[in-house]
């Protein structure tokens, strides 16, 4: 009797769920088995968080299992979807599919390793055209953000922050690491609270990662009850009068929504870039959009923007910007349409394509 086909979908932070969500609701719809897949062989403190939130998640006819389990009964899926690939992901799947979760640092995101992917769900033509390796990629729009044309998100949380407005509503995303602008600006933002209201949402890096103290302590310090916990982005983007990042894909996020989108900047920042010791790189999409959008040195330049009270949409410029890196429909159908490409690649014979193999066999071989 032949099993039924399972797609998993591999987890190593609650967000991978926002990423996936459309595409599993989409395949269920068509009467595919979904599981999650959670990654317990990781820091604790991201599988601590996937354990918390998994005891609030309510979605039918979702199974759950580890990556532990799944390599102790040595079971092997039709397919699984992971954001980006690891070693502990061989062997798991007959096939293996990648769905994009950001566009930030190209050099990372568009690296050799997306040659172990069967298939590769593109947000737009940008990364098909990096990483279309003998047919793999497919645009299919941003899932995540089908919630978004559709207004599948908490407007009672929207309403409940704009209730009081009295100053523009800024909403602050920061990356992680060398290219977080926290300890160049956490400071001068609290400064600046008393010409906006001022609303945080941190990576998932710099509240998880034991690297990240330094900076969390700065949000402590500065800015702790600007906070907002939870996976709440989009209900924020939609309060949100004006979006500050630094070099986070959530700038892409801002963009996607009609947004006005501000580029913090500080001393050595473009060094750091062009020195090459980052995942990203003045050809990386997040550095494009520098040339698109509002950026800012000082305190000063950003007082002058919150002061443009009248302009707050997303310059029209940047429409074929939005369309070519993050969506080019905008319709909300970007779940079923990488639905349907997962179901067009379990209906095709094996092997995939032989070219793929044997790149896959070269890399292996050269560790």
């Amino acid at each position: 009797m032949t099993q039924p086909a399972t797609v998993g979908f591999y987890m190593e932070t609650a967000f991978h769920y926002e990423v996936y969500k459309n595409i599993i609701l989409a395949l269920q719809a068509e009467g595919q088995h979904c599981t999650l897949v959670i990654c317990d062989v990781i820091e604790p403190a991201f599988v601590r968080e996937m354990q918390g939130w998994l005891s609030s998640l309510r979605h039918a006819q979702l199974a759950l299992t580890t990556l532990s389990q799944l390599h102790g009964q040595r079971r092997v899926l039709s397919a699984m979807v992971s954001p980006y690939y690891v070693p502990q992901l061989a062997g798991t799947a007959h096939r293996q599919i990648r769905a994009m979760y950001g566009l930030a640092k190209d050099r990372w995101g568009h690296a050799w390793w997306n040659a172990f992917y069967d298939l590769i769900l593109c947000y737009g033509e940008h990364s098909r055209q990096k990483l279309d390796i003998a047919g793999s990629a497919v645009v299919t729009g941003n899932p995540r953000f089908d919630d978004w044309h559709h207004q599948r998100y908490d407007q009672q949380l929207v309403s409940a922050i704009t209730r009081n407005k009295t100053k523009p509503l800024v909403l602050y995303a920061p990356t992680y690491g060398e290219l977080c602008s926290i300890p160049h600006w956490a400071e001068r933002l609290n400064a600046l609270q008393s010409e906006c209201t001022l609303l945080i949402k941190l990576h998932h890096g710099t509240k998880l990662r034991a690297a990240e103290a330094p900076a969390l302590a700065l949000i402590e310090k500065y800015l702790k009850r600007n906070c907002v916990a939870g996976l709440c982005g989009l209900p924020l983007l939609a309060a949100a009068d004006l979006v500050l990042t630094d070099n986070s894909g959530f700038m892409f996020d801002a963009i996607h929504a009609g947004k006005r989108t501000v580029l913090l900047e500080w001393p050595g920042l473009k060094e750091l870039i062009a020195g090459n010791t980052t995942l990203s790189d003045r050809h990386s999409a997040e550095q494009i959009a520098r040339q698109q959008i509002d950026t800012v040195r000082s305190s000063q330049q950003l007082s002058a923007l919150l002061a443009e009270s009248d302009s707050w949409q997303m310059p029209a410029a940047l429409a074929d910007f939005r369309s070519h890196y993050c969506d080019p429909w905008q319709d909300g159908q970007a779940g079923a349409r990488a639905a349907t490409a997962i179901i067009q690649l379990l209906t095709r014979p094996q092997p995939t394509n032989f070219y793929l193999q044997s790149l896959r066999q070269q890399l292996f071989a050269h560790g």
